[in-house]
């Protein structure tokens, strides 16, 4: 079947949550550039550091809310409320100065604007067909990133003039993807009161092996992944080169995926998955190595580029192949057990990267591809996924 003929195969539900999530995507500006901000105002990085691991931190709670909301209140009521709520936090943080009262309203921001991911994945797991998904995840790939191929760019220069309007155009996508959720996306699979708790999810989780090899693989890619937005920028402005050229050269991953993922994902296809999921890992943690040779403009070029290929490699596979692990009635809590990876990832990479970085820039490029190759071993050498 031809990649045009997959894509027209998707549900019109689909393409509705692929707008709003554009529109929600495209205002993504504070968190690149968040560490900045708060250094900006006073702060050490060290301090910044833990301000940006309290956002990750959020996380924990958004994971555990989200993924029981998905399954017992329907998707898009958890969307909705999740998006509009999450727009008046970010403009409480935009009034923030001291590292302490950021740390604060970052953790807040994270957990409530976060808690609305496990329904955003489960609603494609609802209205896709297994077959299907690995091109919807790429599809949906594609607008996020579209979106963040015009986004930073975007963010980097209102940067130069006022980080407040970051915080405005954030506030304000995120609400009108809250709106559209609210009013035009099915519910989807919705479980009884008597079997949507944590401890029925967490008696199929324990023992799902492939699933918990995949929780400790992105665990690591976690801590890659954030250290895009924080050291990488950091690095970028300390060695001398200037914060607009940051937001084109993020803005490079968005449309490198946006030009090559969803043909490479339907190439891949008939490719074991778990050998893409290994290559993928380890590009992307490999690729901090370049900064041991050069901290020119050209090297982090380069590096965003071997980055890319590895994420395009990896996230779209990773998200059906979690998909296909997951019971139909626990999919919300699943994806919710699956961010708590993501979030202590995450918040160990903001709490613990900056200041390894500060030490010694290069233990951290080293610790990042140890890490990737980690991921690679834990899925290659998990037992082999059952089918959903």
């Amino acid at each position: 079947m031809s990649l045009f003929s997959q894509i027209q195969l998707l549900p019109r539900p689909f393409w509705v949550l692929v707008g709003a999530t554009f529109v929600n995507r495209f205002g993504v500006f504070v968190v690149p550039f968040l560490a900045l901000f708060i250094t900006r105002n006073g702060n050490t990085p060290a301090q910044a550091g833990l301000a940006v691991a309290a956002y990750s931190l959020g996380g924990f709670v958004a994971s555990a809310i989200g993924g029981w909301m998905a399954d017992r209140l329907g998707r898009n009521v958890t969307m909705a409320l999740a998006a509009l709520s999450g727009a008046v936090c970010m403009l409480a943080m935009s009034q923030a100065v001291d590292w302490r009262a950021l740390a604060i309203l970052a953790f807040i921001t994270g957990a409530i604007t976060d808690s609305g991911h496990p329904a955003s994945v489960a609603l494609v797991q609802d209205i896709v067909p297994p077959e299907q998904r690995v091109t919807a995840y790429a599809v949906q790939r594609f607008a996020i990133n579209l979106a963040w191929s015009l986004g930073p760019a975007t963010a980097g220069f209102l940067a130069e003039h006022s980080f407040f309007w970051l915080f405005a155009v954030d506030a304000a996508t995120s609400a009108i993807f809250g709106i559209i959720a609210w009013l035009f996306l099915p519910r989807g699979r919705r479980t009884a009161r008597e079997h949507a708790g944590w401890s029925h999810a967490w008696q199929s989780i324990r023992v799902n092996k492939p699933f918990l090899a995949l929780f400790g693989a992105c665990l690591c890619v976690a801590w890659i992944f954030r250290q895009t937005n924080t050291t990488f920028p950091l690095h970028f402005e300390r060695n001398g080169l200037e914060l607009h050229l940051c937001g084109l050269v993020l803005a490079m991953n968005g449309a490198m995926i946006c030009l090559f993922e969803v043909p490479l994902a339907s190439g891949l296809r008939m490719w074991p998955v778990k050998q893409v999921l290994a290559i993928g890992y380890i590009l992307m943690g490999g690729s901090f190595l370049i900064f041991l040779a050069s901290g020119s403009l050209t090297a982090f070029v380069l590096m965003m580029i071997v980055f890319t290929i590895g994420e395009m490699s990896a996230f779209s596979r990773q998200q059906a192949y979690a998909a296909s692990l997951s019971p139909e009635d626990m999919r919300g809590r699943y994806v919710g057990f699956l961010g708590f990876a993501w979030c202590a990832g995450s918040t160990a990479s903001s709490a613990l990267g900056m200041s390894l970085y500060d030490y010694h820039s290069t233990a951290l490029w080293t610790l990042n591809a140890g890490l990737g190759v980690l991921a690679a071993l834990l899925i290659l050498y998990s037992r082999k996924a059952r089918v959903s």
